[in-house]
């Protein structure tokens, strides 16, 4: 009776998280964020999706600065419900975006409190840069360490064992 009762309950709660948002575009659930710029998302028809944050390079876990940034987003992702922005992958496969709450965008929000560089590529976003910059000059996040090092040079000086 009283397992009955709390199923029913759960099933409520979950059928009464927003699937759209106010503008009618669909919310995907956030199940998993793997490090500071990549998230594991449940799409509106309920395929898993790992998405890469476009424009932008967190440090790696492991790297000063990296947990910290992974800890940001698991913070800004509370509400578990985003909006992803964006069609194209990267060579792994995954799904660059955007990540939108309301009408917060949280790929330039993790740059502009200092816990990922721009990932410039070939026409990097003016938005992105300009956060970048006020970060650097506050001295915020990772730009408060003597020398950070950006996650590619990281990258290239430890590389994983496979």
């Amino acid at each position: 009776m009283v397992l009955a009762a709390i199923a029913s309950a759960l099933a409520a709660a979950v059928s009464s998280c927003p699937r759209h948002d106010a503008a009618g575009r669909p919310l995907w659930r956030v199940e998993m964020v793997n490090d500071g710029d990549t998230v594991t998302c449940i799409d509106e028809v309920g395929r898993t999706v790992k998405i890469r944050l476009q424009g932008i390079d967190a440090p790696e876990f492991d790297q000063p600065h990296g947990r910290s940034a992974r800890n940001a987003l698991d913070q800004k992702l509370a509400a578990r419900r985003v909006r992803v922005a964006g069609t194209a992958r990267d060579q792994h496969g995954r799904l660059l975006g955007t990540l939108w709450l309301d009408d917060r965008n949280l790929n330039r929000e993790l740059v502009a409190e200092g816990h990922a560089w721009v990932f410039g590529g070939f026409a990097p976003d003016p938005a992105l840069i300009d956060a970048e910059e006020e970060a650097r000059q506050a001295r915020r996040g990772l730009w408060a360490i003597d020398h950070p090092v950006s996650p590619a040079q990281w990258r290239q000086e430890h590389p994983r064992q496979r």
